[in-house]
């Protein structure tokens, strides 16, 4: 499958504003399943989730080398999801 970061947050999206699937539907996904993707191929890696409580999907795509990407991937990540969380408040209150 070969998809954009625009393509992914589109379904991410869809598939958070029931958009995409009927309530029935929604309801066994949401029961089994996390509104997000990770994955990871020799030279490649993606991180994809919607936060809810920002109201956000946030894709990361990576070319990597081998080594300790996947963690310093998920550092940076989290990273960038604390930098939206703090503009989200700031920008409520």
């Amino acid at each position: 499958m070969v998809a954009t970061a625009q393509d992914v947050g589109i379904f991410l999206r869809a598939l958070n504003d029931s958009t995409l699937l009927c309530d029935e539907e929604q309801a066994i996904y949401s029961s089994i399943y996390e509104y997000g993707h990770t994955g990871l191929l020799p030279g490649y890696q993606c991180i994809a989730r919607y936060h809810k409580d920002i109201d956000t999907v946030v894709i990361q795509f990576v070319n990597t080398s081998g080594g300790k990407m996947w963690t310093i991937s998920e550092i940076l990540y989290n990273g960038i999801i604390k930098i939206l969380s703090r503009n989200h408040a700031d920008n409520k209150g």
